[in-house]
């Protein structure tokens, strides 16, 4: 059976032509992830995929995106193999569209592929105007169909939004608020994890039916959220690699940059789930 190596590189929070990095980083985002490339060609061997899981920009033009196309392109042509990225609620959907799509995909941007036994998909959790994270009626219908055409397969899923579990008590104001209705899809069949972002510290847990979550460091800054009202910045940078080999799934962290110093905070009013819900904006 194929081993495989997939890369995982989230919230890049690439700064917009003419803006500041956010959050005061001393180091450009940009340059932070030149520094991930750089340390992806000296592992031993080439992935077999690279996902970039949302917070692409941190705002953004259609410009900026066309830069990170040509970023993404070369990464394609270097590696030699498949580049997927999704939206973050950081992201500008419509530049997005605009600056490194072919053709509008429509109400959000989801996709899947296959590698020999293993499927993956990439789902769209970004719902405009808010921090916090839906995946909507209709792609949940579409993975189910999926999921339900091929029951040999083992799915990977990746999305921005990290689903609820114990390591996210501090954060549900944030994470993806319609978790249940996720697991519900994805009970009875074969899940080799959940991949997700967002929330700038890396967590694992095991949720519904033992499925498996991993979220993922920021390849920007990280964030500490011991204080539930007051969450510190600080200056890092980092990626994952996932290994999935005879049907077992392991997870390695490649820590580049780790400053001590604290460079911003942010002010959390509430840490509870969201009461309201979006009106439902996907056909």
């Amino acid at each position: 059976m194929q081993r495989l190596h997939i890369v995982q590189i989230s919230d890049t929070h690439l700064t917009p032509h003419g803006d500041v990095p956010a959050h005061q980083q001393q180091t450009d985002p940009w340059s932070k992830l030149t520094a991930i490339i750089q340390d992806i060609r000296t592992l031993p061997y080439e992935p077999d995929l690279i996902v970039f899981t949302g917070d692409l920009m941190h705002g953004g033009s259609a410009d900026d995106y066309q830069r990170l196309h040509g970023v993404v392109h070369m990464m394609k042509a270097e590696f030699n193999c498949h580049v997927r990225v999704l939206l973050g609620n950081h992201d500008n959907r419509q530049a997005f569209y605009d600056g490194y799509l072919p053709a509008d995909p429509g109400p959000y941007y989801a996709n899947r592929m296959r590698i020999g036994n293993n499927d993956f998909y990439f789902l769209d959790s970004k719902v405009s105007g808010y921090e916090a994270g839906w995946v909507s009626a209709s792609q949940l219908q579409w993975l189910g169909k999926h999921l339900r055409q091929a029951p040999t397969k083992r799915a990977f899923i990746f999305l921005h939004h990290p689903l609820d579990g114990p390591t996210m008590s501090n954060m549900h104001y944030a994470i993806l608020q319609n978790t249940s209705e996720l697991l519900s899809v994805l009970r009875g069949h074969n899940i080799g994890g959940v991949f997700a972002g967002h929330v700038h510290f890396p967590t694992e847990y095991l949720i519904g039916d033992h499925v498996l979550n991993v979220v993922a460091g920021s390849a920007a800054y990280d964030i500490d959220c011991t204080d539930p009202q007051l969450h510190e910045v600080r200056e890092s940078s980092s990626y994952q690699i996932i290994t999935v080999d005879r049907g077992q799934v392991g997870v390695t962290v490649r820590q580049l940059l780790q400053l001590p110093a604290v460079i911003d905070t942010i002010q959390v009013p509430s840490i509870k789930f969201l009461t309201k819900r979006p009106p439902e904006i996907f056909a």
